[in-house]
């Protein structure tokens, strides 16, 4: 390179376009400069479609129902039921 301060000086204005000069959460942060591009083109292009697809959703079918989920093909599982002669204990009826 011929002129390395011009380079120097390409590579921080970078850093400061791309990289974020806040803490490392990024809660608030929606992208840099850099981003903002690639966002506008996002929308346009996303807002293109939904128009040029509108009327094929206006003549599409409505979406079907959901219905519950089809029964299972193993076995229930066993009953355990009680074992036989069990009676309740005598002091539930204030013997």
């Amino acid at each position: 390179m011929t002129h390395p301060r011009t380079a120097a000086l390409a590579l921080v204005l970078t850093a400061l376009l791309v990289v974020p000069l806040s803490s490392a959460s990024a809660h608030r942060y929606h992208g840099g400069p850099f981003f903002w591009p690639f966002a506008a083109a996002a929308a346009v292009v996303g807002g293109a479609v939904a128009i040029a697809a509108s009327p094929f959703a206006a003549i599409a079918a409505p979406p079907a129902y959901y219905y519950y989920p089809p029964p299972p093909n193993y076995a229930p599982p066993a009953y355990y039921a009680p074992p036989p002669g069990y009676y309740a204990p005598g002091y539930y009826y204030g013997r």
